[in-house]
């Protein structure tokens, strides 16, 4: 709480603070990466070629970078740094053979543009973690030249500080992934894997309570139906379907189902709160039903590695998770585990969210923002998105590294996911205009109460309603 009450306050300050941002210098002595104990060099040294200052600001706080304007090459050999863990889903130290692959690979298709360029890969975290970072950073004038992130693309947009992807880049890229990376039409970031959520059913477990482990469950009434039965007939050894409700992870897995019977957090614009829609209520209550067939006390568990090794080890029939889950499933004893498309309830339609979705962009106060785009260039690309779904078995954001066969031939179960997306309605998690911590944590108290307790589930949604309304006013 008092980290993301902290983000807030940053948070409301930061438009004040714009004029300041787009007059930074990138000629700025400090290194953007000198602070961190994380910090990690790659590859090789030769020479270079780059921009040593950004493009030209203006003082206008609106100013979407469109007329900049880059300086002339650097004669000398620059670093450009990083913040992301996700890059070969590796640290550089870590030392990892395929990771260090697809490093190699980065800093050959860097260098046929950069001669002599060297990399630093910082870890920041994620979620919460790194956006406060990103925000200390671009408020210091000293940020990163690349960053990734998920759900915070449009807020950093909308106050000047990142760099416009071009066009021909962006369209390499599916629509779906691409919502979270844009603002007032343009796109800000890449979508270097993305993912939405399907069933995940034991069949080892679907067989031992007498259900029939090949064909899962299409319908809500099917599901809950065939949950009520695995604990029924598990006699407390199995059970039915575990219901996340920690924080953001369960918001993510609750929202497709909110949106199969017209429901979702906000307007479509996402200018309006809509939490106590009777929609919302229709589909909390399903959960809330579904979330009876847990085992005790696995609703409030806080650890997400633990929680899905209840599925994993055997214990439950059906999760509800993204195509990360397929390696890391097997890996943890998920060997017999089948995907499929959520169920729909009788009377609605499908609906998924977008989720996973690792987004790379380039900071505005980049001191060096033509190699920046480059690398997220290479980022957006089939190669290197074909060869980073292959090491992890994630879903590749561009079109055409979907199709990979030897990918879809390593992790047949990824072509569910390519389906879903190429069929439901999916898009990301609102990004709320302010105060989104705050209209969050409201959201998590309705959340746990209709999970974990009996309570009336209109009256926590009106609550949440009613603090997130004011939270926007």
């Amino acid at each position: 709480m008092k980290g993301r009450k902290w983000f807030s306050s940053i948070l409301s300050i930061i438009v004040v603070l714009t004029l300041v941002l787009t007059a930074c210098s990138s000629n700025d002595k400090n290194d953007s990466g000198s602070n961190t104990s994380k910090a990690s060099n790659t590859t090789n040294n030769s020479t270079t070629k780059d921009t040593n200052s950004t493009a030209a600001t203006t003082n206008d706080s609106t100013d979407d970078g469109s007329n900049d304007t880059v300086a002339k090459p650097a004669s000398e050999p620059f670093e450009l740094t990083v913040w992301s863990h996700n890059v070969a889903n590796a640290m550089p130290e870590a030392k990892d053979a395929t990771a260090d692959k697809i490093y190699a690979y980065i800093q050959k298709k860097m260098e046929e543009k950069f001669p002599g360029i060297t990399i630093k890969y910082i870890d920041k975290g994620w979620a919460d973690t790194l956006r406060q970072a990103i925000m200390v950073s671009v408020m210091g004038g000293n940020p990163p030249d690349v960053a990734d992130g998920e759900d915070f693309i449009p807020e950093f947009a909308r106050i000047g500080a990142l760099l416009e992807v071009p066009e021909d880049v962006a369209s390499q890229l599916a629509p779906g992934p691409m919502k979270a990376a844009m603002h007032d039409g343009t796109p800000y970031a890449v979508a270097q894997m993305t993912g939405v959520f399907s069933l995940i059913y034991n069949k080892d477990v679907m067989a031992k309570v007498g259900l029939d482990p090949n064909t899962p469950p299409k319908t809500w009434d099917e599901w809950l139906d065939m949950s009520k039965i695995a604990t029924a007939n598990g006699k407390g050894k199995y059970y039915g379907t575990i219901v996340q409700n920690m924080g953001l992870g369960g918001a993510f897995r609750l929202a497709p189902f909110m949106r199969q019977v017209g429901g979702d957090f906000t307007s479509s614009d996402w200018s309006q709160v809509t939490f106590d829609s009777p929609e919302n209520v229709k589909a909390l209550t399903f959960l809330r039903d579904l979330s009876k067939t847990a085992p005790p006390g696995s609703t409030s568990m806080t650890d997400e590695g633990q929680f899905f090794n209840l599925l994993n080890s055997g214990k439950v029939a059906f999760a509800v998770n993204g195509p990360w889950h397929i390696a890391w499933g097997k890996a943890n004893g998920c060997v017999n585990c089948g995907f499929a498309p959520l169920p729909v309830p009788e009377a609605g339609q499908t609906g998924n969210v977008i989720v996973g979705n690792t987004l790379f962009y380039g900071l505005k106060q980049s001191k060096h923002p033509e190699a920046a785009v480059e690398f997220l260039k290479i980022m957006a690309s089939q190669e290197y998105q074909e060869m980073e779904a292959n090491a992890t078995g994630r879903l590749p954001a561009n079109m055409e590294a979907g199709k990979n066969a030897d990918l879809l031939k390593t992790y047949p179960e990824l072509q569910v996911f390519n389906d879903i997306v190429s069929n439901e309605q999916s898009s990301p998690l609102p990004v709320y205009a302010k105060n989104g911590p705050q209209i969050w944590e409201a959201w998590y108290k309705a959340q746990d109460i209709t999970l974990t307790t009996d309570k009336s589930i209109e009256a926590a949604l009106k609550d949440a309603q009613k603090t997130a309304e004011e939270q926007l006013k």
